[in-house]
């Protein structure tokens, strides 16, 4: 959660980044220097949303493992109650 909080975070400084270099670039067009640092902020933020894909698809799947381990609990409680019930009936 920490994680996609960041990604989130890194996403908005981004785009804020962007937009500032948008606004001052506005005057004459953009310039070399400008170009490579909107590149570089693409790619960032491609990376940082490909991450936060990741991130989604592990906590799915963790959480799905947490799932069947509790009812793996909940059955083997269940297997002891039904021994111990059967073992004071003897």
């Amino acid at each position: 959660m920490q994680k996609a909080l960041r990604a989130c975070i890194l996403l908005s400084a981004i785009a804020m980044l962007t937009f500032s270099f948008l606004l001052v670039g506005c005057a004459g067009g953009p310039n070399e220097n400008q170009l490579q640092v909107l590149e570089e902020t693409k790619a960032a933020a491609l990376a940082a949303e490909e991450k936060l894909a990741d991130c989604q698809s592990e906590k799915r799947e963790l959480e799905s493992q947490l799932a069947d381990a509790k009812q793996k609990v909940e059955r083997m409680n269940q297997e002891k109650a039904d021994v111990l019930k059967r073992l004071e009936a003897m």
